[in-house]
């Protein structure tokens, strides 16, 4: 008959399980806090894209004001407009960019207004961009090839190209309005 001569559990193997454990643990921990990024950063698109979405409702409803709205969303510094014994179209454009913009900016998230890209010779259409994280709510424009000194406005932080392709890794939205 043989006796074994080992009573219990060697520490090489409790430190083998203990790191085994540990990285397990490493590993989910990063996991669980890119599901949280993930989730904020849909929360943020969702909440935008609600904001935009009914801005342009409001853009369709009072069409004739289109480039208040633009000046409105471009220039920050403008203020709301107190309207006595009823709003006219422009007053009311002014407030419902302006409601927009301050929502959006209670997110984090910067907007602009531009004529989308590829429609100047159609009908200008508009494109509303927002922007959020350190991504610019801006289109680059790209060189143009026949100027040799002309080196475009390329920044690596913008939302997009001047064709309207979103940058690689930037978050924002392109929203069209009419």
């Amino acid at each position: 008959m043989r006796v074994s001569t080992q009573t219990g559990v060697g520490l090489i193997e409790v430190m083998v399980a203990v790191l085994l454990l540990s990285v397990a643990v490493l590993g989910f921990s990063a996991l669980q806090l890119r599901a949280i990024s993930a989730t904020d950063e849909s929360l943020i698109r969702t909440q935008t894209l609600s904001i935009i979405r009914g801005l342009a409702e409001n853009m369709r409803a009072n069409a004739q004001e289109i480039d208040t709205y633009k000046e409105t969303i471009n220039d920050t510094t403008t203020s709301y407009v107190t309207c006595t014994g009823g709003c006219t179209a422009e007053e009311i454009a002014i407030n419902e960019a302006k409601t927009a913009y301050d929502r959006l900016s209670s997110h984090g998230v910067t907007m602009s207004m531009v004529t989308c890209p590829g429609t100047a010779n159609f009908s200008q259409v508009m494109c509303i961009i927002a922007a959020w994280g350190d991504t610019k709510a801006q289109l680059d424009r790209l060189p143009d090839p026949e100027v040799e000194e002309d080196e475009g406005d390329i920044d690596a932080q913008a939302c997009a190209n001047e064709d309207g392709i979103y940058k690689n890794g930037s978050t924002c939205i392109i929203v069209e309005t009419y």
